[in-house]
């Protein structure tokens, strides 16, 4: 590992970037782009000033990083943190927030080489593979021992939270990719609504009876496939998981995977798809999906864009199905964390709030008010009866649903998949050609670090 050179090219960088504040950039990608890693090292004197500080008074301030600036889940925040401070009398939290990516990546950066980490950090599983390794990431193990916990999350929501066997986030917010069809369209073109597809085979017939030409342009598609864009590589993680690949990557031996047999399999199915018509569209936004202007019956996305569609021109037009199965049944499923910062002098009273904030009581409040799926098996009965139909599929998904790949060059993966699959869709190089330059280009980001 090269983590020490890193480190001291950095340092420099983020004495520079510590005088940009929180902007608003609004971007979702969970890693900066071009320099993930950017200013990652800690304060040599972290001490006393590093994040939780005792007040005057008896009361111990913590402080708490959120990703993200939009008002519903500060609302939520300011509940949660109201009620905890209500049944901890002795700890104060102060609340901070800053929008996803480069922003929020140069704010945390700054304040590990500054000894002013915040102590409690809600981010991504992205975050992981570079923070767990430079040691920023308490392993909470030593809390969850004796942890009721422990037995009630759903599994995958649990060993997503870890890496080597050591738990290091606590799952909050699942980001599952579900299939969803329009049931209109399924209707005209003479398939059961109420039957979607289970299978690859299924999935390519639905596929051909759904696609409609008007002479050699696609007006309509069966299963909208993206073209370009920031998160093709979720499609190929979908169908490579379904067809019984680990992942694009193998984290614990930093094994390529993106071009294995299975892989390319899955990238030759999706191509069979599109060459059956489907129409180019940017999968960096929902918004670019022709599912969401009815040009599409079949799409994958999350449990966010199904509401916004579901309350817009194609409400009580859509549904989610069950994850699409081949060797087994599995889907992408990305994960929202509460982390304890290694540099907080307050662990104790860090694990206080993670606990609470992580609780059943708080996760059916979380669903509530934002709709966010709680990953607790207590609240599985009580969550599918809310909406029998969906939520049983949004919980089979997560229950199968395999993250990102937990590695410091997790962008590096992201950017070559996507390339690849960009040349895959337009016919520029066959989908093994395009995966072996891909797990090229990634082995050379392995062997770099």
């Amino acid at each position: 590992m090269k983590f020490k050179k890193i480190i001291r090219a950095l340092i420099g960088a983020v004495v520079l970037l510590s005088m940009a504040g929180c902007g608003n950039k609004g971007t979702e990608e969970l890693v900066s782009k071009d320099n993930p890693a950017a200013g990652e090292a800690k304060g040599a004197e972290a001490g006393q000033e590093s994040g939780g500080e005792e007040t005057s008074g008896e009361k111990l301030k913590l402080t708490f990083l959120r990703a993200g600036t939009d008002a519903e889940k500060k609302a939520f925040w300011d509940k949660v943190i109201a009620d905890f401070e209500t049944a901890n009398p002795d700890i104060k939290i102060e609340y901070q927030e800053c929008s996803y990516g480069d922003d929020f990546e140069t704010k945390l950066n700054t304040g590990f080489a500054s000894g002013t980490a915040p102590d409690v950090i809600d981010f991504t599983l992205a975050s992981m593979g570079v923070r767990v390794p430079l040691g920023q990431y308490a392993a909470l193990d030593e809390f969850t021992a004796d942890w009721d916990g422990t037995n009630d999350y759903m599994e995958s929501a649990l060993n997503l939270g870890k890496i080597g066997g050591k738990l290091y986030g606590i799952a909050t917010q699942p980001d599952v990719r579900l299939l969803i069809y329009n049931k209109e369209l399924f209707e005209q073109a003479g398939l059961d609504p109420n039957s979607p597809p289970t299978n690859w085979d299924e999935l390519l017939e639905y596929h051909k009876k759904l696609v409609k030409k008007d002479g050699d342009n696609v007006v309509q598609t069966g299963l909208g496939v993206p073209s370009s864009g920031s998160t093709q590589q979720h499609y190929l993680t979908i169908f490579a998981l379904a067809n019984g690949e680990k992942n694009l990557v193998d984290e614990d031996n930093n094994t390529v995977l993106c071009n294995s047999e299975k892989a390319v399999e899955a990238a030759e199915f999706l191509k069979k798809l599109e060459d059956e018509g489907t129409i180019p569209w940017d999968s960096s936004s929902s918004d670019n999906n022709p599912f969401a202007s009815g040009l599409a019956a079949m799409t994958y996305a999350n449990t966010t864009d199904f509401a916004n569609w579901n309350n817009g021109a194609l409400a009580g037009k859509i549904a989610m199905a069950s994850p699409l199965k081949k060797e087994k049944q599995a889907t992408f499923c990305g994960m929202g964390f509460m982390f304890m910062s290694s540099e907080t002098p307050y662990k104790e009273e860090a694990w206080r709030f993670i606990e609470y904030a992580s609780s059943a009581d708080v996760a059916w409040t979380r669903y509530e008010m934002m709709g966010v799926p709680p990953v607790r098996e207590s609240l599985k009965e009580r969550y599918i009866a809310e909406n029998p139909e969906n939520n049983s599929v949004i919980y089979e998904s997560v229950a199968c649903g395999v993250g990102s790949p937990k590695v410091a060059y997790s962008n590096a993966v992201f950017n070559a998949v996507n390339d690849a699959m960009e040349r895959i869709a337009y016919g520029v190089e066959d989908p093994k050609t395009a995966l072996d330059k891909a797990a090229q280009e990634i082995q050379k980001e392995i062997d770099n670090q």
